[in-house]
């Protein structure tokens, strides 16, 4: 099958519509039904019925399109890496990030990049927000992303540490935990929780369901915005974890920071697309790398 006809199926495949695959494909309805009879006529069988309901794949149609799509996605990115090849090291790098302290990395790095390549440079555009902070990525608004780990998604990447930092506790400055100067993860089941509203796996890691011990806490807090997060806890509302870079970054009169006993080591990491991957994106995480990440170390109380 010709390249045209292994798209043109495998669009209609998607759409089961005539019309839609040609306003998508750019072509004609004609088009599309002489390109998809070329391709029954080759194979010998029909590839779609119409029906009173629309269109519908035949059997011989739903076993081509199980044994050609991956392979036509395979061709497809195995083009788009060797073009990236061939282009170099160049163009610019959209950079995204959530935390100050990571933004400010990212713009060390950035500098690095130029120096080393002459026809690359990056451009630090935007924060993302807690509620929803891999959306730039998803949305193509950045090429690669500084955030919190974990990420576990299917089509991103996840490439080398950039920061590792600790969980503090933030609580209301009058707090029984702000003048004992110090908070466990006991202590979450006793207090309201302010936490993202984001990917389930993601606030776990910072907000566990349940204390060691087993008791619930209560999550029913959530914002999409670390100010959101701040005002509640300002407000006497709540409390909750934050890492170390949120509560440097974002000294607020009414909110008391504080060592939390026992807590993880939070990392971030770049992220991108796996589908956006170019020898530029290669390029910067080979850079981060080789810096290794920073360590961020600072004492609320000090």
């Amino acid at each position: 099958m010709e390249r045209q006809e292994i798209e043109t199926f495998l669009a209609l495949c998607e759409e089961l519509h005539f019309g839609r695959t040609a306003k998508r494909l750019l072509i004609s309805p004609a088009r599309v039904t002489q390109l998809i009879q070329k391709s029954e006529r080759r194979i010998g069988a029909a590839l779609f019925e119409r029906t009173a309901r629309g269109v519908v794949l035949t059997d011989v149609g739903r076993q081509l399109q199980r044994d050609l799509a991956p392979a036509h996605r395979a061709t497809e990115e195995a083009v788009r890496l060797a073009t990236a090849a061939a282009r170099g090291v160049s163009g610019e790098l959209r950079l995204g990030f959530l935390g100050s302290a990571n933004g400010r990395h990212l713009v060390e790095l950035g500098r690095s990049l130029s120096e080393r390549h002459a026809e690359a440079s990056a451009r630090l555009l935007l924060e993302s927000e807690i509620g929803d902070h891999l959306r730039p990525l998803r949305d193509d608004r950045v090429d690669v992303l500084a955030t919190l780990l974990p990420v576990r998604e299917p089509d991103l990447v996840v490439g080398p540490v950039v920061l590792r930092e600790r969980l503090l506790m933030a609580v209301p400055e009058r707090h029984p935990i702000a003048l004992r100067g110090r908070a466990d993860f006991e202590e979450l089941a006793d207090h309201p929780i302010v936490l993202a509203s984001a990917t389930g796996y993601w606030t776990d890691a910072f907000v566990p369901r349940r204390t060691p011990s087993g008791r619930p806490i209560d999550q029913r807090l959530t914002v999409d915005t670390l100010q959101a997060g701040m005002a509640l806890i300002a407000s006497g509302a709540g409390a909750g974890p934050i890492v170390t870079q949120f509560a440097q970054y974002n000294q607020q009169p009414g909110i008391a920071y504080v060592p939390l006993e026992g807590a993880p080591l939070v990392e971030s990491a770049l992220v991108w697309s796996a589908s956006n991957e170019s020898r530029l994106i290669r390029a910067f995480a080979s850079l981060a790398e080789d810096r290794g990440p920073v360590t961020l170390d600072w004492d609320p109380a000090a």
